[in-house]
């Protein structure tokens, strides 16, 4: 006689709507056995990071500061300017902890809603004033993944009142045809956001960094704790970076070729995929709700935004196998009506 049936387990949800590098370069992931204990005990010292990082960038060390990841570099930069109730000038949609952090920081946010263009110019332009103490441009942006050149930036910020600040957020743009930063830090009221999160693969240990004017960042300085980051934290970033392109290279062209593949397959589902420069995919589909839910059966989490429900946003797995299940999500919606759940 059987037994009562046994439910097979769960399978593990593959997180496609995160921005997230799914698998470590095995390079890192080979420096985890060698973190010195020193480095559990010992209060944290980012100093050579931050010359490391100022290499990459010829930069003096004293204009990098090390931070938290993007989010608390963000987050410090909003606090420095916006104090006061001073304005944010953005775009909408955006990264959401660009208002969030705003926000908290006592500022006012004024959104320019579109998806066409991560800066209009001519529309920030005219919002500048005397409360303005922040313009942010995400490029490439998120959620589009649309970039800004930098000749629009250095206009911008050539017409911001002082002691505004233009601030870049460059999260994405390893993954982009060009990386316009070196020509952003020539103006001192330009300041750069950067992140090992994404194409480095290094999110679980948050290590970002702030490049600006020596003044700016020893503003910064002040305006966050004293140790951002832990000391193992520090110490595989150095290393990760002293292997620079052993890193991301492989990983990087990847995602660039998966991500020509998958605006096709979105072209050919019916969908219009944004011109994306980072590792995601933006598409607008009336049958977008479908879709979503489509992958959800398939154990894949993708990302919408309630606020724009025919959109949805898929991160680029960088793993040819992987991807392999991304497209046969898309293989079984052919053919069927958009945005109908077959399954009731």
């Amino acid at each position: 006689m059987n037994g009562p049936a046994v439910a097979a387990p769960p399978r593990e949800l593959l997180r496609l709507d995160h921005n997230e590098r799914l698998f470590p370069a095995p390079e890192l992931a080979a420096l985890l056995a060698g973190v010195p204990s020193t480095t559990l005990t010992r209060y944290p010292d980012a100093a050579g990071l931050e010359g490391r990082l100022a290499d990459m960038w010829g930069l003096e060390p004293e204009r990098v500061l090390v931070t938290a990841g993007a989010d608390d570099a963000i987050d410090r930069i909003c606090r420095l300017q916006l104090a006061g109730g001073r304005d944010m000038i953005t775009v909408a949609p955006t990264f959401e902890m660009m208002p969030f952090f705003a926000t908290l920081a006592g500022g006012r946010v004024r959104e320019i809603p579109t998806l066409a263009d991560p800066a209009p110019g001519a529309s920030i332009l005219e919002r500048l004033g005397d409360r303005t103490g922040l313009v942010t441009v995400i490029s490439p942006h998120n959620p589009t993944g649309l970039v800004v050149p930098a000749s629009r930036l250095l206009e911008i910020a050539d017409r911001l009142p002082p002691d505004a600040m233009l601030l870049a957020d460059l999260a994405y743009v390893e993954f982009a045809d060009s990386d316009p930063a070196r020509a952003l830090l020539e103006r001192d009221n330009i300041l750069v956001v950067r992140t090992l999160s994404k194409a480095w693969g290094m999110a679980g240990l948050r290590v970002g960094c702030v490049l600006g004017s020596r003044r700016a960042i020893d503003a910064l300085r002040t305006c966050g704790p004293p140790f951002p980051l832990s000391g193992p934290s520090i110490w595989l970033a150095e290393r990760a970076l002293a292997l620079g392109d052993r890193i991301t290279a492989t990983y990087v062209a990847a995602v660039r070729h998966e991500r020509d593949r998958l605006r096709a397959a979105l072209r050919a589902w019916g969908a219009e995929p944004f011109s994306s420069e980072a590792n995601f995919v933006l598409a607008a589909s009336d049958g977008s709700a479908g879709l979503y839910r489509r992958f959800h059966r398939d154990g894949i989490a993708v990302r919408r935004f309630p606020d724009l429900p025919d959109l949805i946003r898929i991160t680029l797995p960088g793993d040819e196998a992987t991807f392999r299940r991304v497209l046969a999500v898309l293989d079984t919606t052919f053919g069927e009506p958009r945005g109908e759940d077959t399954d009731g």
